[in-house]
């Protein structure tokens, strides 16, 4: 396949240093700050010629610097718990490598292990694997440094006391914020309706797709915290689930909007500015009553908007949502089903036991752990151990494109190293440093939501200070910081990337990807113009609904996913970067084909018309045969499609995806 018009443009280098967008998390690059800097600042000023307190210093700091990278907002609950999980992994870690420390089999055996352990953890949850990297992180730091401290169970226990500051801290920013527990889902889930009047801003221009997606990107993020947040006692509470009744409520408003911006016109500028005011009122209770506009049926897509916004007019001003006639999900639902930890460690053994991509990843984590080993051990380096640190950062499988990542972390490493050895060598001991770390420190937050190579400039030089204040003065640490930077990136590259088939093989992967999604939209369209099952039942026809809104979402979800994964993909070297461009427009088409096929759902429930079920079983064969002649790498057949009517909306975006695949 050709890479058509509409393809992504930038070059992978582009791609490597292109920056997100993102809010600036004050709260958290203050807290991260204060955690970082202080104890050993005070370990300074205190006693500075004693290496004992000044190790002690260091380690709690360090144990801070854990808690904070884990820390990434949301409910207070969530928060707690991946800061008490990951600093446990890293407490566990620290121990084993401080074990091995000055026995150089001991020493590759623990962190050759641990990285098997570190990589395994990937597939269970993003949480997980979090916590896992720090084990080896720690595991490598505990068995190449001696802070100085006996008995050897002191270093992991002052590291929890670090990340025990942290989290103190944490609390105390949560009770200055006047009980405000709840702000991030409030938060969260306005976002969905800011997004949603941004997207009927741009109906009508070449910004509305652009739009459309982000309202995708909204709901995800909002569902994400939200089930997150749920607990046994979240669960009961009222609060929390007026919050996920809010969240359920916007579904109906999502298909609505799809559907207005698929007629064409513009609707007044009142209706965005009423889903704006019903945002101002969930993020702020005491917020002004929202001002709906007057009903405008004269549209289906108009229709369906106005009784799913007086849905959540109702919603706000408490009113029961069972008597309403637009059906939205129970609120302890979520959306989402709830996974337990066996449904994770049985969705983990599935993972390992069907396949050999996690485990060929697996292996060359584990390979690179144990060549940058055995170059630690053989080459006469001052500090190794951050050549093991370097591979272990970059070589996460879980993390995205292993190419991207050993570049961004050696180029940022390289300059992050300059200006931390530069602070330790240049600035005196005392204050000076303590500054400098702590501005560095609160850098990091607002550094890894933008781009990893420029978090690795701002945490790089964290380390370098924390682990070098003993050794002020040293000219030679800048050179042989960049000389360990530069051989574990290359360990990363010439072992853990070149020789491995699966990195050529991603580009074709990706077609395996998008002809999974095809089949998601064709389940999609099933579930959408199915005929009703009880047409003069409403539960029944709410609970039709509910299961349109559900597949809907599932399947934009499946598409942001894949988007997300082929713009990894761009950052990777040529072909492989020209060939996962070649399936953007492929993507592009069927975002249109999930629109139409909503638009058109909309339209049928307004209208009370059913779709021909010989329509629709064409339409599925032709998206089922896209994702086949996807598979095997052939062009589509020729097949009829539904070019008018009910259906020919849905007919003229099929027929255009099944065009992108052929050209």
């Amino acid at each position: 396949m050709s890479t058509p018009p509409g393809a992504p443009n930038s070059s992978w280098v582009r791609e490597l240093v292109r920056t997100k967008r993102a809010p600036i998390p004050w709260d958290l690059a203050v807290l991260t700050a204060i955690a970082v800097a202080v104890p050993v600042g005070l370990s300074l000023a205190l006693m500075a010629d004693d290496p004992a307190i000044l190790g002690t210093g260091i380690l709690v700091s360090m144990g801070a610097l854990v808690a904070s990278l884990s820390d990434r907002g949301g409910p207070a609950v969530d928060r707690v718990r991946r800061i008490g999980v990951t600093t446990l992994f890293a407490a566990v870690g620290l121990s084993v490598g401080c074990l091995a420390l000055g026995n150089d089999i001991a020493t590759v055996l623990v962190v050759v292990a641990a990285a098997l352990v570190s990589g395994l953890a990937g597939v269970v949850s993003a949480n997980a694997s979090q916590a896992a990297l720090q084990f080896l992180v720690y595991a490598v730091v505990g068995s190449g440094i001696d802070f100085g401290l006996r008995p050897l169970w002191l270093a992991p226990l002052i590291l929890v006391v670090g990340a025990a500051w942290r989290l103190a801290l944490t609390g105390i920013a949560i009770a200055v914020g006047g009980g405000r527990t709840r702000a991030p889902e409030r938060q969260a889930v306005a976002k969905v309706y800011y997004a949603m009047a941004a997207q009927l801003d741009a109906s009508g221009t070449v910004t509305v797709d652009q739009a459309r997606r982000d309202v995708t990107t909204a709901m995800n993020e909002a569902y994400d915290l939200l089930v997150a947040a749920r607990t046994t006692l979240a669960g009961r509470d009222p609060r929390w689930r007026s919050i996920v009744t809010l969240l359920n409520a916007a579904t109906p408003i999502v298909e609505a909007v799809t559907a207005v911006s698929a007629e064409g016109e513009r609707v007044p500028a009142q209706v965005p500015n009423a889903l704006r005011s019903l945002a101002r009122s969930i993020e702020d209770k005491h917020a002004p009553p929202p001002v709906l506009p007057p009903a405008d049926r004269s549209t289906p897509g108009r229709a369906a908007l106005s009784s799913s916004l007086r849905l959540v007019g109702a919603l706000l001003s408490g009113e029961d949502p069972t008597t309403t006639t637009v059906p939205i999900q129970r609120p302890d639902a979520v959306g989402l089903p709830r996974r337990t930890v066996s449904d994770r460690l049985r969705a983990a053994y599935d993972h390992l036991s069907s396949g050999g991509e996690t485990w060929f990843a697996v292996l060359r984590l584990v390979v690179c752990v144990a060549v940058a080993e055995a170059v630690s051990v053989l080459l006469p380096l001052e500090r190794p151990y951050w050549i093991m640190l370097t591979v272990a950062v970059v070589m996460k499988p879980d993390f995205g494109s292993v190419f991207a990542r050993a570049v961004q972390r050696g180029l940022g490493t390289v300059v992050g190293v300059l200006i931390g050895a530069a602070i330790v060598v240049v600035l005196p001991l005392g204050w000076p440093q303590i500054v400098a770390l702590a501005i560095l420190a609160g850098a990091m937050p607002i550094a890894i939501r933008r781009n990893y190579g420029l978090f690795s400039i701002f945490i790089t030089p964290v380390i370098v200070i924390l682990l070098e204040l003993a050794h002020s003065g040293d000219v030679g640490l800048i050179i042989s910081r960049v000389t360990d930077t530069l051989i574990g990136s290359a360990i990363v590259l010439v072992i853990g990337y070149l020789p491995w088939p699966s990195t050529w093989r991603s580009a074709r992967q990706l077609g395996g990807n998008v002809a999974d999604v095809v089949g998601d939209v064709s389940g999609y369209l099933t579930v959408a113009l199915a005929p009703p099952s009880s047409p003069d039942d409403a539960e029944n026809t709410r609970t039709d609904a509910r299961d349109r809104s559900s597949a809907r979402r599932a399947t934009y979800r499946r598409l942001s996913d894949l988007r997300t994964l082929v713009q990894q993909t761009l950052a990777e070297p040529p072909p492989i970067s020209t060939s996962a461009a070649a399936w953007w427009p492929q993507i592009v088409a069927l975002e249109r084909v999930t629109d139409a096929i909503t638009s058109t759902a909309i339209g049928a429930a307004q209208s009370r018309q059913h779709a021909d079920p010989g329509d629709v079983e064409r339409l599925e064969s032709a998206l089922d045969d896209l994702a086949d002649a996807i598979r095997t790498r052939r062009s589509p057949r020729p097949v009829e499609l539904p070019d008018e009517g009910l259906l020919g909306s849905i007919g003229d975006e099929v027929a255009a995806a099944r065009a992108v695949l052929a050209s």
